[in-house]
């Protein structure tokens, strides 16, 4: 066969191919709403998913994302709604958020917070704008008072901008910044404490924000000073004793940053720092011995060096 025989006979071999692709996404798509219009929803999302793995269009991705919810399968619904809003173009992007926000209410009802966090995620990355006053309550109470969930994380944030009342966005930003210091996300809850304590709108989170803005900050500068980062260390630890100076955290911020001078070889300085560290102490109070060995760890390095 000629070369130019061959080519064409491979160019036929490709349009075959790609039509048998097409045909077989146009067989699962009808498979799938057969199976949709006899409410055998779970059966239709496995159909539409296969025609979508042939060829993805908005069409597809919008009876997905139903026959997902119908299903009951939440977090493969706010897929489909997300890919909906991100692949369809600009006229479907309504079509999806308005899908993920019917998965996200949904998941309140079903306790689903896998669901619930995907339905979020998905809002916040397509139409981080959308109001959604009236889900509010829902969405706090699916957070709920001690959130230990890192679904939390997606839930909160809608839920405290949707409250609609001063003092409740504050007590679920608490909530929030609870939840990413609990997960390990210090640095981001840092300033969310910061935000909820300086504008006092709510009496009973504003002084635990406080102080757990002075607990994250202390973990922040032992982090920072066990990795040698010392001058960042220092920073975290000085932002840590704020606070009142009798409270143990903020004791521990001053023994932190005397650490910091001694290692720099400011003496007089770490020692300032130490002694304020044992500003109120009660007798027998750890915190208070550790600061006197380190005062004593400083006089002996002056000695040495005089």
């Amino acid at each position: 066969m000629s070369r130019v025989g061959r080519e064409g006979a491979g160019v036929a071999a490709a349009i075959l191919l790609l039509a048998g692709c097409a045909g077989a996404a146009a067989d699962h798509e009808m498979l799938g709403d057969r199976a949709y219009a006899e409410r055998h929803f779970a059966d239709a999302l496995v159909e539409y998913r296969l025609a979508l793995k042939q060829g993805p269009t908005a069409p597809l991705r919008a009876k997905a994302g139903a026959a997902a919810l119908h299903a009951g399968d939440l977090v493969a619904a706010a897929e489909e709604y997300r890919a909906l809003a991100e692949e369809g173009g600009a006229q479907r992007v309504t079509e999806g958020a308005d899908g993920l926000e019917r998965v996200a209410k949904a998941a309140v009802e079903e306790d689903d917070r896998a669901g619930l966090a995907a339905a979020l995620t998905g809002l916040r990355a397509v139409a981080a704008g959308r109001a959604l006053g009236g889900f509010a309550q829902q969405l706090a109470q699916a957070a709920g008072t001690e959130p230990r969930s890192v679904d939390a994380l997606n839930v909160l944030p809608y839920a405290a901008a949707a409250a609609g009342d001063a003092r409740r966005e504050d007590s679920l930003m608490y909530l929030y910044a609870t939840a990413l210091a609990r997960f390990g996300r210090c640095e981001q809850a840092v300033s969310v404490f910061e935000a909820v304590a300086r504008r006092q709108r709510e009496p009973a989170v504003t002084a635990p924000a406080q102080r757990s803005l002075t607990s994250c900050a202390l973990a922040l500068g032992q982090r920072a000073l066990d990795s040698g980062q010392a001058e960042r260390a220092e920073e975290w630890f000085r932002r840590a004793a704020l606070g009142d100076e009798r409270d143990a955290l903020a004791r521990a911020a001053y023994i932190g940053i005397g650490d910091v001078l001694f290692a720099r070889g400011a003496f007089a300085e770490a020692a300032e720092a130490y002694q304020r560290a044992l500003a109120g102490a009660a007798p027998g109070d750890s915190l208070a011995q550790i600061a006197a060995e380190k005062l004593n760890q400083v006089a002996n390095a002056g000695a040495v060096i005089r």
